[in-house]
C-alpha cells in the first residue's frame, strides 16, 4: 500500500532527474520492495530507477527478480531507446547516474550481448570512458579452489570453447572473488585427484576496470602476457583485457588522428 501511495512521487522525482532525491526516497526500502516496484513502472523509469540504485543496493534487487524478469530488465538496459535516453543526459547527470554495475549484471550483460551490441553499450557498464572496463571481454573460464583437477580439466573442456585464451585458468571464491590464478599446463601436468587448492599459491596479476588502457599496456609488456583478469571494486572478476583488445584500439586511435591531421572524416 505505502508503494502505490509513493509511486508517483517516484516517478515523478525521476521525471525530473533528480537522482540524488530519488536514492534518498528509497532508503529504509527493502529490496525485494524496490524489486517490486521495478518491475510494476514503465519502461523508461524502470532502467533510470534501476541505475540509480547504489551498487550494494542493486545487487540485492537484482537477486530478487527471477530469472525470466532479470533477462528482460537486461534487455530494457541495453536497448536502442535506453541508449538514447542515457545519451541525451548531460555528463553530469550520467555520471550521477551510472554508477558501476554489479559484478552479476555486469558479466550477465555481456555474455547476452553480440560484440556489435556490446560496442555500443559498454558506457552502461559505469566505468570511464578511458577505462579497462570498457574493453575488457566476457570470454574467460573459471574454476574453484575445491575443485578436483580432472573435474577443472573437464569443466574447461565445458566452457572454455569460446575463450580468447586459456592458457591461464583464473580461480575465484564462492562469490566470485578472484583469488588465484594456474597456468593450464600446471593442470595437465597435475595428478587428476589433486584439488585445485593444492596448486594455488595465492599470487596473481590483475587490472582494475577502473584502470586506463595505458596501465593495462604497461603491464602486459612488463609482464609479458597475453592476457590480464579485470576486477571490479570489490575483486570480483568480470573480465578479461588481451593484448590483441588494447592493439586494437591503439590502431583506431591511432587512424582516427592521422585522420584528423589529414583533413579526412574518420
Amino acid at each position: 500500500m505505502l508503494k502505490e501511495l509513493l509511486r508517483p512521487e517516484i516517478e515523478d522525482i525521476i521525471k525530473q532527474r533528480r537522482w540524488k532525491d530519488l536514492r534518498i526516497g528509497l532508503e529504509g526500502w527493502e529490496p525485494a520492495e524496490i524489486a517490486e516496484l521495478l518491475l510494476e513502472i514503465e519502461k523508461e523509469y524502470k532502467v533510470l530507477l534501476f541505475r540509480a540504485l547504489p551498487r550494494e543496493v542493486s545487487t540485492q534487487v537484482f537477486s530478487h527478480i527471477d530469472y525470466e524478469e532479470r533477462d528482460q530488465l537486461l534487455d530494457e538496459l541495453t536497448d536502442g531507446e535506453t541508449r538514447r535516453l542515457l545519451a541525451d543526459m548531460s555528463p553530469d547527470d550520467r555520471t550521477a547516474l551510472l554508477e558501476e554495475l554489479p559484478a552479476k549484471v555486469t558479466k550477465s550483460l555481456m555474455n547476452m550481448l553480440s560484440a556489435e551490441d556490446l560496442k555500443e553499450a559498454r558506457f552502461l557498464l559505469g566505468y570511464p570512458e578511458e577505462s579497462i572496463g570498457r574493453l575488457m571481454t566476457p570470454d574467460f573460464v573459471t574454476v574453484e579452489p575445491e575443485f578436483t583437477v580432472k573435474e577443472a580439466l573437464a569443466h574447461i573442456r565445458k566452457f572454455g570453447k569460446d575463450s580468447e585464451t586459456i592458457y591461464r585458468i583464473y580461480v575465484i571464491d564462492d562469490n566470485g572473488r578472484l583469488i588465484d590464478d594456474i597456468l593450464l599446463k600446471n593442470l595437465i601436468l597435475a595428478e587428476e585427484d589433486k584439488k585445485i587448492s593444492e596448486l594455488m599459491d595465492y599470487s596473481f596479476l590483475s587490472l582494475s576496470a577502473f584502470d586506463d588502457r595505458e596501465e593495462a599496456v604497461r603491464m602486459l609488456e612488463k609482464y609479458d602476457v597475453l592476457a590480464l583478469p579485470v576486477v571490479d571494486s570489490n575483486g570480483y572478476i568480470v573480465g578479461i583485457v588481451t593484448f590483441d583488445d588494447i592493439y586494437d584500439v591503439s590502431e583506431e586511435e591511432t587512424t582516427e588522428d592521422f585522420q584528423r591531421t589529414s583533413g579526412i572524416n574518420p
